[in-house]
């Protein structure tokens, strides 16, 4: 399932489950939508959602006019019920009091009890500019006009809002639907304090029209999945499923870390007996410890530069989007590698991989400096287009000096093959579901 566009920020849901299990989670309420519109004439949510592509643009246009806030915000309105419409709410009204003023919102869902479930919330950003939901402002059209002013929240970015108003009312929502007309964001208030939240990027999406994009997005949207009438929501079941498997995840890694520790162990032992010929036929009881340690730290180097390279937004540590590194020095190029077939005695005795992987931990325990003198002599100093900076990470991690006798060996392409396998993969299920996910 393609989900550009959709931003699973600081894991509302694992990584793993998303591009793993999530799309298979969706095939049951997919096909009754399918179903149901077949049978009723209607079309199915996400067909609703596709078919606003045109409007969308065409709105867009129209508002690169100096605008408003106001007038902004009344131009894009009809746009904007028509969307919530597309998903199952209806745009109504109100003001909702907080602990320092009114909260305007556009439609709300209440449980059974009249408790509130779901708030949706609309900010207007800038005009000609894209703009987060969360870092808009209210303005004052978006109350009445005989309201004390000093009820108007207008000082405050609607992220703050969340946090010091919204959800510290003495009865809050689960749930917000924060958008605006570039995005839309979903939010679950158990998850707001690690700003675990879904990001629907509306140009990106709504632009390329890719049918499982839409899908996933009315999926996860839709109120009759969010707050449904009667039962469990859906998004309460992903995220159990999204749970369930990340033990599965967790099961999975432990297996694949012992089984890599063994894989370089038994590879170093190789090496030393067939390539240096030193007698290793029995290892004795501090070589063995030695071994096992160093063998242990590879395996850790390993795991670190995998979580570093899977949330580079997040840590923003290491430079996945600098084109140089990611296809010259990351481990995720060799990822790509990882299920290509070793055909000829020279691929699998080769090291390539090892050459690569070593030179990634000289990387990190060094750092990177981007060169500054100009390569062709212009006497003045010039970054080059594809420098890249990585700092020096102060840890014995990736200290050479721990690890002597890995140091002197070479691990063939097959083994390490095997090697991030394990550590990128889960096992392959049985019967149907035979798939290998990633890990990380």
């Amino acid at each position: 399932m393609d989900l550009t566009g959709i931003s699973n920020q600081n894991e509302f849901f694992t990584q793993y489950y998303l591009s793993a299990i999530f799309e298979q989670d969706l095939k049951e309420k997919l096909q009754a939508w399918a179903a149901a519109a077949e049978a009723g004439g209607e079309k199915a949510p996400y067909d609703r959602l596709g078919s606003l592509r045109r409007d969308y643009f065409a709105l867009q246009e129209g508002l690169q006019k100096k605008l408003s806030p106001a007038e902004r915000m009344e131009m894009q309105k009809p746009f904007l019920q028509e969307l919530l419409g597309c998903l199952g709410y209806r745009w109504r009204e109100s003001l909702k009091e907080t602990e320092e003023g009114m909260c305007p919102v556009v439609g709300e869902v209440c449980r059974a009890d009249g408790a509130p479930w779901l708030w949706m919330i609309v900010t207007s950003g800038e005009a000609q500019e894209a703009s987060d939901p969360l870092g808009n402002f209210f303005f004052a059209g978006q109350y009445p006009e005989d309201l004390d002013p000093k009820l108007r929240l207008l000082n405050s970015d609607l992220e703050t809002l969340v946090t010091r108003q919204i959800f510290t009312v003495s009865e809050p929502p689960r749930w917000l639907l924060v958008f605006n007309l570039d995005a839309i964001i979903l939010i679950d208030r158990s998850k707001w304090s690690e700003k675990r939240l879904l990001r629907f990027d509306l140009k990106e999406i709504l632009e390329r029209r890719e049918s499982s994009t839409l899908k996933a997005m009315a999926a996860l949207l839709h109120r009759e999945h969010v707050c449904p009438d009667s039962g469990t929501s859906l998004l309460d079941t992903l995220d159990e499923n999204s749970h369930k498997h990340a033990f599965s995840v967790s099961e999975d890694l432990k297996y694949a870390a012992r089984e890599a520790v063994e894989l370089i162990g038994n590879e170093a032992v190789w090496y030393l007996k067939e390539k240096r010929k030193e007698k290793v036929y029995d290892l004795d009881a501090d070589l063995a410890k030695q071994l096992s340690e160093e063998s242990l730290r590879y395996l850790y180097r390993l795991l670190f530069l995998f979580y570093l390279e899977a949330r580079p937004e997040k840590l923003g540590y290491l430079p996945m989007k600098n084109e140089a590194y990611r296809t010259g020095y990351s481990l995720d190029s060799l990822r790509e590698l990882e299920i290509a077939p070793l055909s000829t005695p020279e691929a699998q005795n080769g090291y390539f991989f090892d050459d690569s992987i070593r030179i990634l931990f000289r990387l990190i325990s060094n750092g990177m400096e981007p060169m500054k003198d100009n390569p062709l002599g212009l006497g003045f100093e010039v970054p080059l287009h594809d420098e890249f900076k990585i700092e020096r990470v102060e840890s014995h991690l990736f200290d050479p000096a721990r690890t002597p006798l890995l140091d002197k060996i070479r691990i063939r392409n097959s083994v390490w093959q095997q090697i991030i396998q394990l550590l990128s993969l889960t096992k392959a299920g049985s019967g149907r579901n035979q798939r290998r996910g990633r890990v990380s």
